[in-house]
């Protein structure tokens, strides 16, 4: 038998039956194997075609993003290279700068330690020199003192010839010991 001979038999026994339709499914299905055979025949190739490039890019791209992430994991791990040497370089610098503001400090307190013996010596000095200068100013008014005294007792106590005599030899004395003193 052939396959219009089965279509014919099954659509006789739906028409005398009177239920299901099977001729209308049977003649529907057969337009369907038809038009898949057709499709398949005919979209076979460029569906292939289709797939096998979609699945290409699909390849390329996964393979360009496995590049980025390689590139990326390379840059990080460079960057974290970097990072890690400027970390150790901060903190050199600040070490060294440590250092430099130690021994900056340390000359620092050398100078002042040295400033502060030059002002003691030079205030030791100057103390010293006022001292002389005072006992000289103070020695001199004793003198002068002590020749208006010794004046005033002389003439009190002597005559005017004897007054006159003693004075000028304690004068010429007293004028001798400061022309000593001055040159000293």
């Amino acid at each position: 038998m052939n396959e219009i001979g089965i279509v014919n038999i099954i659509l006789s026994g739906a028409a005398e039956g009177g239920g299901f339709d099977w001729g209308f499914v049977l003649e529907h299905a057969v337009n369907l194997l038809i038009l898949i055979g057709v499709l398949v025949y005919f979209l076979k190739t460029p569906v292939r075609n289709f797939l096998m490039e979609r699945r290409g890019k699909i390849g390329y791209e996964i393979d360009e993003a496995q590049k980025t992430i390689t590139e990326a994991k390379n840059k990080y791990e460079e960057y974290a290279k970097k990072l890690e040497s400027i970390e150790a370089e901060i903190i050199s610098i600040k070490e060294t700068v440590r250092k430099q503001g130690e021994n900056e400090r340390a000359e620092i307190l050398k100078q002042a330690e040295m400033a502060s013996q030059t002002i003691k010596k030079e205030t030791s000095d100057t103390i010293a020199f006022e001292t002389e200068n005072a006992k000289r100013e103070i020695q001199s008014e004793v003198v002068d003192i002590a020749l208006g005294h010794a004046e005033k007792i002389i003439r009190e106590s002597l005559g005017e010839s004897d007054k006159e005599r003693f004075m000028q030899e304690f004068i010429n004395s007293i004028e001798e010991g400061k022309w000593r003193q001055s040159q000293h």
